[in-house]
C-alpha cells in the first residue's frame, strides 16, 4: 500500500523520535539509578521515588492535556516541546553534585517527557492508516532498540571505568532531546485535535464508565502493570546489592536490563507490529502478558547469569509488542477524534500504578526475599491473564 506524503515525512521525522527514546527510556531507567545507587550512595527511599519517576509525568497526564488545549497548538509542535523542555531540565543534572538536586532533575525531566505521548497517539491516529499504524510504528521502536543497545553499553563502559564521568551519558540525553525537538516540528498535524475546553481536567474520565470495553481493559492493564513494574526496578537491586549474592558490574547490569531486553524487543518488534495490525487485540495482550509471567519468574528464581539473560531475553520479546500496544491499543476502539482523551486517561492509570507499584516492590522487598515478591508480582499477572478471556469476543465484533 502507498503511503501518502503526510504519512511519509510523519515516518521519517518519529524515526528521530524512536531513536532519541531509546537513549531517554534507558537514561531513565537504568543509568539514571546506577548512577544514584553508586555515585550518590542514594536511600531506599530515593531509589524508589526515582523508580516512579517516569509514572509522575503520566499521573498529571490528563490536566497537561486540559490546560494546554488551550494553546490552540498543533500536536507535533506540542510534543516537540516537552522534549525540548526536558533537554533543558536534564541541564540541571550537568551541575549538581547534591543527590536530592539531581533526583528532582531526573524526575521533573521525566514528567515532561511524559506529556509527549496523547500528542504523538493523536498524529498516529491522524497521519497513518489504521491497518498500517502497527507497522508503521515498530519502525520506530525498532530503531529506538538498536539506539538503546549502544547507548546502554557505552554508558555502562563510562560508568565502570570512572562514575565520575556520569555527566557524559547525560549529555547524551540532552541532545536527544533538541535533535528530537527539530525533528517533530516538520510532521504535519492538524491543530485542534486535541480535547475541547472544559472546566474539569478529569472530565475524560467519564470514559471508563461510559465505554465499557475501554474501562475493563484498563483494569486488565492495571493488574498486569501494577505486576510487572512491581519488579521492573527490583532488577537492578537484585542485581547490584551484595546482599542477594550476585553484585554484578554496572556492565553486566545494563546487560541484563537493557542490552538482553533490547536485543528481543529488536527481533520481534516488526513482527509484533504485522501482529498487532491483524490479530485480535485481547489475544496479543494475553500473549505478552504470558511472556512477562514467565520471564519474571525466570529471572528471580535463579543466580546463574546464563538463566537471567534468558529470563531478559524473554522479558524484551514481551516488550517488543508491549510498546505497540501501549501505544496504539486506544486507536483500536476510540474515535479519530477522541484518541489523545482515550489516551490520556490510558496514560493516566498508566501512572498511577507506576507510582505505586515501585514503592510497593521495594516495601515488600524489605521483610520478603525476591523471588517471593516475584510470586506476587506474577499473581497479579495470572489475574490479568484469566481477565482477558470475555474480552476475545469484544474484540472480534
Amino acid at each position: 500500500m502507498e503511503l501518502s506524503p503526510k504519512a511519509r515525512l510523519t515516518f521519517r521525522c518519529d524515526l528521530f523520535r524512536g531513536a532519541s527514546q531509546g537513549i531517554l527510556e534507558t537514561g531513565f531507567q537504568t543509568i539514571a539509578l546506577i548512577i544514584l545507587v553508586r555515585y550518590f550512595e542514594a536511600s531506599a527511599t530515593e531509589k524508589s521515588i526515582l523508580a516512579g519517576a517516569n509514572a509522575y509525568g503520566m499521573l498529571l497526564s490528563p490536566f497537561v492535556l486540559h490546560y494546554i488545549s488551550r494553546l490552540g497548538w498543533a500536536p507535533s509542535r506540542l510534543a516537540s516541546w516537552f522534549f525540548l523542555s526536558t533537554g533543558a531540565v536534564l541541564l540541571l543534572t550537568l551541575v549538581t553534585t547534591n543527590s536530592l538536586l539531581f533526583l528532582l532533575s531526573i524526575i521533573l525531566a521525566a514528567v515532561l517527557l511524559n506529556q509527549n505521548q496523547p500528542q504523538m497517539v493523536q498524529i498516529y491516529a491522524e497521519n497513518y492508516d489504521r491497518r498500517r499504524r502497527g507497522s508503521m510504528l515498530s519502525n520506530s521502536i525498532f530503531l529506538s532498540v538498536i539506539v538503546a543497545m549502544i547507548y546502554s553499553a557505552a554508558a555502562g563502559r563510562i560508568l565502570d571505568f570512572d562514575l565520575a564521568l556520569y555527566r557524559l551519558p547525560l549529555m547524551v540525553m540532552v541532545a536527544a532531546c533538541v535533535a528530537t525537538y527539530f525533528a517533530l516540528r516538520r510532521i504535519p498535524s492538524t491543530p485542534g485535535l486535541l480535547p475541547p475546553r472544559r472546566r474539569n481536567p478529569l472530565n475524560n474520565l467519564s470514559l471508563v464508565w461510559s465505554d465499557r470495553t475501554f474501562g475493563g481493559m484498563l483494569l486488565i492493564w492495571m493488574f498486569m502493570g501494577i505486576g510487572n513494574l512491581m519488579v521492573l526496578p527490583l532488577r537492578v537491586e537484585y542485581m547490584a546489592n551484595p546482599l542477594y549474592g550476585i553484585n554484578a558490574s554496572n556492565t553486566q547490569i545494563a546487560l541484563m536490563t537493557v542490552i538482553l531486553p533490547a536485543a528481543g524487543r529488536l527481533l520481534t518488534t516488526h513482527l509484533w507490529g504485522y501482529i498487532f495490525d491483524r490479530l485480535n487485540f485481547a489475544k496479543v495482550r494475553t500473549i505478552l502478558n504470558s511472556f512477562f509471567l514467565v520471564s519474571i519468574l525466570l529471572f528471580f528464581f535463579t543466580d546463574d547469569l546464563w538463566v537471567m539473560g534468558l529470563a531478559s531475553g524473554l522479558f524484551g520479546i514481551a516488550m517488543g509488542g508491549g510498546g505497540i500496544a501501549w501505544n496504539l491499543w486506544v486507536t483500536k476502539i476510540a474515535p479519530e477524534e477522541k484518541t489523545s482523551a482515550y489516551m490520556s486517561i490510558h496514560v493516566f492509570f498508566t501512572g498511577i500504578r507506576g507510582v505505586l507499584a515501585p514503592f510497593l516492590g521495594f516495601y515488600l522487598l524489605t521483610f520478603l526475599s525476591p523471588q517471593t515478591v516475584s510470586l506476587v508480582a506474577a499473581f497479579f499477572i495470572s489475574i490479568s491473564i484469566f481477565s482477558l478471556v470475555p474480552f476475545i469476543r469484544k474484540f472480534s465484533r
